[in-house]
């Protein structure tokens, strides 16, 4: 992809990738590519030296080449200090204390965008709260981006579309005129909740839709799985304050049909193991790469109860994950439960 083509739109920017995983590699090499100036903050002290020494990281996203004018480092000051433009795409985990550890270091005029996808455990906060929170005075320049993505698919220059939501639409224009490009689409909206939860809740869904694959219960269970899910979410985005018809766009039912279907979806292929007899815990422990549907769960299924809100599928997921329930008596429970009106509660 020629750098020409983004400059055509708008002037190159220096932009800070925090967090060095498929997803964050995927968008240096993304940005880079269409002429910026691109940092990467990596967390594990090996990682910039082992990029520099293989051209590729190998731990998250193997065998894609990085381009030694991507600069990678472990020294947060460095990294953010001068940045236009950070992008924090650490684990929905570490999210507070990373970027509580960078909020006075970071540029008063950078644009903030989030690509973290979860609910925080202990606060049930979004990831748009825990930034309000630690990056205060960013609050109208924080913008966050979700929709199907597969980092592989980012890095190689196939068609994607993300969806970039911001308090501001105003601000999620500015961040779609910097990343948009024939490659990657940017849709700009105001719906921040529903944006995030889209893309957090999504993750849990396909861990069952995983579980109906490993177990081979067909097509039609794992579509079912889907819009049912779909369903779900939209129930607690509604009441969280969401916009019903965001969960219609590349947030809801775009990111879900990738991760709940996509055979590089970590959730998935969580799913699938937990129907061939592993426990999740071990299944997490064992594993470089967080599969987000995990940590998730549990938050998201105490936001329901504390909004009245009916979630049986993603209840299913966390007693499986963490009560060890049998899977088999899950799907009778979900396939026995009462007759109901298919819209009830949307």
């Amino acid at each position: 992809m020629s750098s020409a083509i983004k400059l055509e739109r708008g002037l190159m920017k220096k932009i800070t990738i925090v967090g060095a995983g498929a997803f964050g590699s995927s968008l240096s090499i993304y940005a880079h590519s269409i002429g910026h100036k691109v940092k990467v903050w990596a967390f594990e002290k090996e990682l910039p030296s082992l990029v520099r020494e293989k051209g590729e990281n190998e731990i998250y996203l193997p065998g894609i080449k990085i381009s030694p004018e991507i600069e990678w480092t472990n020294d947060p000051d460095e990294a953010v200090s001068d940045a236009d433009i950070v992008v924090v795409v650490c684990p929905s985990a570490y999210v507070r204390s990373t970027t509580k550890l960078i909020a006075q270091k970071i540029s008063k005029n950078a644009l903030i965008v989030s690509a973290a996808k979860g609910i925080e455990n202990g606060t049930l906060a979004l990831m748009s709260q825990v930034l309000e929170d630690t990056l205060a005075d960013h609050h109208n320049r924080l913008t966050f981006i979700s929709g199907p993505s597969f980092a592989r698919d980012l890095a190689t220059g196939l068609p994607t579309d993300l969806a970039c939501a911001g308090f501001d639409i105003n601000v999620a224009r500015e961040v779609q005129d910097v990343f948009h490009s024939p490659s990657l689409r940017i849709y700009s909206n105001d719906d921040v909740i529903g944006t995030e939860l889209g893309g957090a809740l999504k993750n849990v869904i396909a861990v069952a839709c995983g579980v109906a694959d490993g177990l081979n219960l067909g097509a039609s269970a794992r579509a079912s799985l889907m819009t049912r899910g779909l369903a779900e979410i939209t129930r607690l985005g509604v009441a969280m304050g969401a916009k019903p018809l965001s969960f219609s766009g590349l947030a809801g039912v775009g990111d879900l049909i990738l991760t709940c279907t996509g055979d590089l979806s970590r959730n998935r292929t969580l799913g699938k193991r937990l129907a061939a007899g592993e426990k999740a815990a071990d299944i997490i422990a064992s594993q470089k790469s967080v599969a987000e549907g995990y940590v998730t769960v549990k938050p998201a299924v105490e936001l329901a109860e504390k909004h009245g809100v009916d979630m049986p599928i993603s209840r299913a997921v966390y007693r499986v994950c963490y009560e060890n329930q049998e899977i088999i008596k899950e799907i009778k429970s979900l396939m026995s439960r009462d007759s109901k009106d298919e819209f009830a509660g949307i």
